[in-house]
């Protein structure tokens, strides 16, 4: 009886596996153009880059788990990997990870990764583009909610204000899409960015 089953799960790790490739040849492009584009337009192509990755990324975890549950704290980790390593400007900065190990459906884990790549991203390019510092990166979990917080030490905003752009609005659709009200924080000593969600376990649900 079991092995219907066995063999679905399979056809869909082998469709994941091609789009990964697929994803992963895509990422080359794009560093490829990067590295002979001017300076600006290579920004635009390393964030495009980013958030490709963050695709190609899911759906590895998605091959190793069921389908159905993505390794949340795994993931996190690849991305704020993957973001340090597009970085192209050589920066005095760290990423400091501190991720309690969780469960997360792949819808779930899809928004908080690329939630996650677009502030750290953020943070780097901007907040610590010219001093000096850390990003912050940690997820805690009680019961079937999670907390991911986001902080740098970077040089925030006198005006208290988020600079708005296309990465942010992105940041807000997608906590929107887990029907989430985030709280963000910015000020002269750097940025905060907290969101809680439900639909994350510190083991796989029964």
């Amino acid at each position: 009886m079991a092995k219907p089953r066995s063999d679905a799960l399979d056809a869909i790790r082998a469709v994941h596996h091609q789009i990964s490739n697929s994803l992963q040849s895509v990422v080359s492009l794009l560093n490829l153009e990067s590295r002979m584009a001017s300076p600006e337009a290579a920004g635009v192509l390393n964030e495009a880059g980013r958030r490709v990755r963050v695709v190609m990324r899911l759906h590895q975890r998605l091959q190793e788990g069921s389908g159905d549950e993505v390794r949340l704290d795994d993931l996190l980790g690849d991305i704020c990997r993957d973001v340090a390593e597009l970085d192209a400007i050589d920066r005095l900065a760290e990423i400091r990870m501190d991720l309690e190990p969780a469960i997360a459906r792949p819808r779930t884990a899809s928004a908080l990764a690329m939630i996650t790549a677009e502030l750290v991203g953020n943070a780097l390019e901007h907040g610590l583009a010219a001093r000096p510092g850390e990003v912050r990166v940690s997820l805690r979990v009680t019961g079937e909610r999670g907390l991911l917080t986001v902080s740098d030490n970077g040089v925030g905003s006198a005006t208290g204000l988020w600079k708005p752009g296309f990465g942010l609005s992105l940041v807000s659709r997608m906590a929107a899409q887990l029907g989430a009200t985030p709280v963000e924080e910015i000020g002269l000593d750097g940025c905060r960015y907290e969101i809680a969600c439900s639909g994350i376990w510190l083991d796989p649900p029964s």
